[in-house]
């Protein structure tokens, strides 16, 4: 406990697919800390747009244009400063400017006061946030199945033209907003599949109950003594954990299968892991190898001792093999005809690293983790049959199959996937993205993770002090309390982080009062 004084400040941002009802997530967060006697102040980055050289006023009316363009200008100034991380710089700006409105300096922090940051839009700018308020930052994501996502935007659109109960004739307008939103190739796009992964705590804001699951958030925030993980938190967690097994050079991904116990209106009562899987090269014998194993012939290995890339090595083959064709029908230029295929091939790599030919994961030697998860229980002999899955990202198309055929009865995700075709190919055996976790007849149900991230578990369940009069006391004393792991004096760091970034802030493309937010800065 402690006095107003000295409680330190927090900083919040938000993340969600374009047509989530962020709204309700910031409405229940700013009310929570209420509770714990802390001030919220809002901060909508879009609005801090306009306070850069190159602003456009937008000359047309209507939702779809309002946001587009939004869109557009947060593109222009990403690509303006050559950092995804833009906004985020932008955002640091406006919470020194508030900080001097209540505290009369910027560099004096506003003790008991929160800073809700709507919404990132990049993964640059969560690193920025983190890199420069370590554990004061915290990342709340909030997520809706595409398809209520559409309806409920499109509705929005509806009224604000005035034009209530019409949302279908929006809803064309609604997914290109939401297509755009997803993420763009280019760097400094919108991006916000690959920001949302990244959050702290995950609420389902398709269901009632979702933006209050807040509560329980900021409760542990704040060293609730007795709250510990649900089911479904539980399950997640070993996901991630076996996913550190993974020397993938791509990304590290995990999954267990779990056989759940429900009551009789349907809640979890009980979580026993039947097996797990990582994405790791298989080893002869059965099972994968280990770190530190004689032989290890993972990918690494092989590409240190033998210089060996064999999956590259054969998508090189396949696209010789296409060009050769293309030679032979007299599709390419003279020039070009020149060099050999696989010559023509390789010098042809570093312009398709992101299509989908060289995002083809069929030819990886690792098992999937997925798949590996499928064996672990067939080892073991364990039907899996009506059990559930709880994997670290969204299936591929192969994995998903595999899924299906196995009888796997729920999926649960927690990073969407880009490259996975799992809904196009098996969308007759898929139910994606279901809101409840119901299940259609003869489908899988895909749904996305809510609940505290596996990156925030051991640090928000330890709890070290325990007992009835601990929780008496922790009830009554709420207004005084100070969060878990944010020193009192976290901001001895930050605030010199903030100036520091500051520096790299074009001065002359964004127009602030550099004597109120940094004084002597320059």
């Amino acid at each position: 406990m402690g006095t107003k004084e000295d409680r330190p400040e927090l900083i919040f941002a938000l993340v969600g697919a374009a047509g989530v009802r962020l709204e309700d997530l910031a409405s229940a967060l700013r009310d929570q800390l209420g509770f714990f006697g802390y001030t919220a102040v809002e901060i909508r980055l879009s609005d801090l747009l306009e306070n850069f050289d190159g602003w456009i006023c937008q000359t047309a009316s209507g939702e779809f244009e309002r946001i587009t363009h939004l869109q557009s200008m947060g593109n222009g100034l990403r690509a303006r400063l050559r950092d995804g991380a833009a906004l985020a710089l932008a955002g640091i700006a406006e919470i020194r400017r508030l900080r001097a409105d209540a505290s009369g300096d910027p560099d004096q922090p506003a003790a008991a006061h929160a800073y809700i940051l709507r919404q990132l839009k990049h993964p640059d700018e969560v690193e920025l946030f983190r890199r420069v308020y370590g554990p004061s930052f915290l990342l709340l994501a909030g997520h809706a199945p595409h398809r209520k996502r559409v309806e409920d935007f499109a509705d929005l659109m509806a009224r604000k033209a005035f034009l209530p109960g019409q949302g279908s004739r929006f809803q064309g307008n609604a997914s290109d907003v939401i297509m755009i939103d997803e993420k763009q190739e280019d760097d400094f796009g919108q991006d916000t599949r690959d920001t949302y992964p990244k959050a702290d705590f995950f609420a389902n804001l398709a269901i009632p109950a979702g933006a209050h699951q807040v509560s329980r958030f900021v409760d542990l925030l704040f060293g609730h003594p007795f709250h510990t993980p649900a089911p479904e938190e539980y399950a997640m967690y070993q996901a991630s954990a076996v996913s550190l097994r993974s020397s993938d050079n791509n990304r590290q991904v995990g999954a267990a299968i779990v056989r759940l116990t429900r009551d009789g209106v349907g809640r979890i009562t009980n979580t026993d892991i039947i097996a797990v899987g990582m994405n790791e090269v298989p080893r002869g014998g059965g099972g994968f190898y280990w770190d530190q194993d004689s032989p290890d012939n993972r990918d690494q290995a092989l590409l240190i001792h033998k210089n060996e890339d064999r999956a590259t090595e054969i998508k090189i083959s396949a696209l010789a093999e296409l060009i050769e064709k293309m030679r032979d029908k007299s599709w390419l230029r003279s020039d070009i005809c020149a060099g050999s295929s696989s010559e023509l091939a390789e010098s042809f790599l570093a312009d398709i690293g992101r299509t989908q030919f060289m995002k083809l994961s069929e030819f990886g030697r690792q098992v999937h983790a997925e798949m590996a998860a499928l064996i672990d229980a067939a080892r073991r002999g364990v039907a899996v049959d009506g059990l559930t899955m709880y994997v670290t990202t969204f299936p591929c198309h192969n994995c998903a199959k595999h899924i299906i055929a196995a009888g796997i009865e729920r999926v649960v995700y927690l990073e969407p996937y880009p490259k996975s075709r799992a809904s196009l190919l098996h969308g007759e055996e898929i139910e994606l993205e279901s809101a409840t976790g119901t299940r259609e007849e003869g489908k899988v149900v895909f749904s996305a993770f809510s609940g505290i991230a596996p990156r925030q578990y051991r640090r928000l369940f330890s709890m070290s002090e325990r007992g009835i009069r601990k929780l008496a006391d922790w009830h009554a004393s709420r207004s005084s309390l100070l969060p878990l792991y944010v020193p009192k004096n976290a901001s001895l760091s930050y605030l010199a982080g903030e100036r520091d970034e500051l520096k790299r802030l074009c001065l002359e493309a964004y127009r602030w009062d550099v004597a109120k937010i940094a004084p002597g800065l320059l």
